[in-house]
């Protein structure tokens, strides 16, 4: 092979390795951007807008702890993703899809981003990827999504609010499911989160989950 060829590439296969470190850098500072609340509990609105979930308007209390653990309670039957409790639950992203690359810059409500795509360390017919836009000031996780076999599964979109002086939390999450990602013949649908009353690092004890596990 020609050295200008050998140089080309070695350079080419620098610039990416670069990028890669940038992205996974920056993930990480997102990952460090909440990693401060230990746990906490909430109050949730929840609305299901699904033509086969005939779910009224329900209020919640959810519960968080961390590295995974999260607790429901409410009257009636009450739909909510398990990632929207664990802020976006981003850390098991980075771990399942370990190669990260940037897509570009933009804004996202009013936010400057920067999106990034997780992808597996393999690539296997039907293997999914991850896409998420994080705030490129604040290091937050502004949008999700989720792909298999070429087709958008789920996309989730944050809104935060500080509460405390202290602390960037959801304060609105929007989900929206494409046809069969809730149920093999469901229709997809959407469900928003609103969040209030957080209480946060209140040391909740492990005894509040244990009926979950």
């Amino acid at each position: 092979m020609p050295i200008g060829i050998v140089v080309v590439v070695a350079i080419l296969a620098s610039a990416k390795q670069c990028e890669a470190d940038g992205a996974m850098s920056m993930l990480d500072r997102a990952l460090r951007a909440t990693e401060q609340v230990r746990d906490y509990t909430a109050t949730v609105t929840v609305r299901v807008d699904s033509p086969n979930l005939q779910i009224p308007r329900r209020t919640a209390r959810v519960y968080f702890k961390r590295p995974d653990m999260v607790h429901v309670e409410s009257e009636g039957l009450v739909f909510i993703p398990r990632d929207a409790l664990m802020m976006g639950n981003l850390s098991t992203h980075v771990e399942e899809y370990a190669t990260a690359s940037f897509i570009g810059d933009g804004t996202l409500g009013g936010r400057p981003v920067r999106s990034i795509k997780l992808t597996p360390r393999e690539d296997r017919p039907g293997a999914g990827r991850v896409l998420v836009w994080i705030d490129s000031e604040r290091f937050l996780l502004l949008r999700s999504e989720i792909w298999r076999g070429g087709r958008r599964q789920l996309t989730v979109n944050f809104e935060h609010e500080r509460i405390d002086g202290r602390y960037w939390m959801p304060g609105r999450i929007v989900a929206e499911m494409a046809a069969g990602a809730m149920m093999r013949r469901d229709e997809g649908g959407r469900i928003e989160l609103v969040f209030s009353n957080y209480r946060i690092n209140t040391d909740l004890p492990d005894s509040i989950f244990e009926r979950d596990h």
